[in-house]
């Protein structure tokens, strides 16, 4: 039975869009962070023991498989303590990203062999070098990027980081920053992959931006190959660093937390806890809903759209009725926008259930 209480907010009339930060870093300054980026694997590889004993997270169903304000430039943004967004679409959109297909046509995922596999993996693969990994961050594929904190213990839980609707020369640079201290904080390796274009389509003006999907024909249509895109990338990242993930995670802002929502409320990938930061859901399908269920943190900021606020009431109302663990949080005087709290209060709400 369905609680639809007004159209998906999908992305959102503000689109989570985010800040184009560093757009246009030029080419031997990444190939110099690369090269401090594969230093730095080899260096933790070298504190972490060679093969990891945690237990390997679940694989997908078989059915599926910046700074304060809305910076659009990476001088505008203050990575360290806030990503936010600008407003692209027009305001109250319905949805995000209704497009046919749309995220499957694009590449990622395991299409760059490692050069090796198990403890020896390490040894024989490369970084691939792409601006869309910042400074510590690591490249495995174009679309890719990982983060290993020096933090993270033998069989470490792995943390999905979903980034907002973004521009085609946008960069992630302010949510990378921190979710990379969150990482090291919570002694995780993060994963940061791209969505898609053609996934958020309310308006003409942002077919072109890299989205996740966040309405059903979306979902059906494009997060299998995305799913499978994120379980190729676990099985790289488990084989470079010799073992397995403990638990897995899904942390997505905005666009991408509409996105985390199917995924941990369906079960399309098993995870043992989800995020969702300036989201919610107004159309809930809740026949679909996993028996796992896993905790959710939702947070809004006080001063986001109304709409943006609705859905994720909804979505607690909705979690309350059927006694699903969550937590729903209202910022005040905030925006549309994730900081670094956000990371820490929703491992709390995480780890808070056995």
């Amino acid at each position: 039975m369905s609680n639809a209480r007004g159209e998906d907010g999908g992305a959102g009339a503000r689109g989570g869009i985010e800040g184009a930060a560093a757009a246009g870093a030029a080419s031997g300054a990444i190939r110099g962070a690369v090269l401090a980026a594969r230093a730095a694997l080899l260096a933790a590889l070298a504190l972490a023991p060679a093969a990891c004993d945690g237990a390997a997270a679940g694989a997908p169903r078989a059915a599926d498989g910046g700074g304060a304000g809305g910076a659009t430039s990476a001088g505008a943004t203050s990575a360290g303590d806030v990503a936010s967004s600008s407003a692209s679409g027009a305001d109250g959109a319905p949805g995000g990203g209704d497009a046919a297909g749309g995220g499957d046509a694009a590449g990622g995922g395991d299409a760059a062999g490692d050069g090796g596999g198990g403890e020896g993996g390490a040894l024989s693969w490369e970084p691939v070098e792409t601006d869309w990994c910042s400074a510590g961050w690591i490249g495995l594929d174009e679309h890719t990027c990982f983060h290993v904190p020096e933090t993270a213990p033998r069989g470490a839980p792995i943390l999905y980081v979903l980034h907002g609707a973004m521009a085609p020369e946008a960069l992630p640079v302010a949510l990378q920053t921190i979710a990379a201290e969150a990482a090291a904080a919570l002694g995780v390796i993060a994963v940061f992959p791209r969505g898609r274009p053609g996934l958020c389509t309310w308006d003409p003006s942002v077919e072109a931006h890299f989205c996740w999907p966040t309405r059903r024909e979306t979902v059906d249509a494009a997060a299998p190959a995305l799913l499978q895109e994120w379980m190729s990338a676990e099985a790289r990242i488990a084989r470079i660093l010799g073992g397995t993930f403990g638990r897995r995670y899904v942390m997505g802002f905005s666009s991408g937390g509409y996105f985390a929502s199917y995924v941990a409320l369906e079960g399309l990938v098993a995870v043992d806890g989800a995020g969702l930061v300036g989201a919610g859901r107004m159309v809930i399908e809740e026949h679909l809903f996993s028996p796992e269920r896993p905790p959710i943190y939702i947070a809004v900021g006080g001063e986001e759209l109304a709409s943006t606020v609705a859905s994720a009431e909804n979505l607690a109302d909705v979690l309350t009725q059927h006694g699903w663990e969550h937590e729903l949080v209202v910022h005040p005087g905030r925006g549309h926008e994730i900081r670094a709290d956000d990371f820490a209060q929703a491992w709390n709400t995480w780890v808070a259930v056995p």
